[in-house]
């Protein structure tokens, strides 16, 4: 029995010491360390939704990627007070990290596909209908 433990304690080792090193790659493989978190926290930081005078000089970010495939949400972003493309970029960074997680944890879903809410400029800041703007 004590035998058995010290075998089970060796291979509960080496899995936890693989999980790190394979951790660790995926961290260094990636232009920007930034967890999915921080990385959905710089998108939130960076989508500014002020500054806007007609509904023309607002957008819709697509965020994340649901298993079955499309965003998870959008996120309403002014135009003229947002750097568009760093935006779409950390976006699509972002859809791949979710894509990637979905991948390798096996992720399943309903497959209902997220409609893409309205967007209107209402006192000077944009704004999504309430459907399809927060991860759920």
């Amino acid at each position: 029995m004590m035998k058995l433990n010290k075998y089970l304690l060796l291979g509960a080792m080496a899995v936890l010491m693989s999980l790190t090193q394979s951790c660790s790659q995926a961290n260094s493989d990636s232009s920007n360390n930034a967890s999915p978190q921080d990385l959905y926290a710089q998108i939130q930081q960076a989508a500014s939704t002020e500054g806007c005078s007609t509904s023309a000089d607002c957008g819709l970010l697509p965020i994340g990627n649901k298993p079955c495939g499309g965003p998870e949400a959008y996120m309403p972003y002014s135009k003229s007070n947002s750097d568009v493309d760093a935006l779409e970029k950390m976006g699509q960074q972002y859809a791949d990290m979710r894509r990637q997680y979905n991948k390798d944890n096996q992720m399943m879903g309903t497959c209902q596909v997220t409609p893409k809410p309205n967007v209107s400029c209402i006192r000077n800041q944009c704004v999504a209908s309430e459907q399809s703007t927060h991860i759920q």
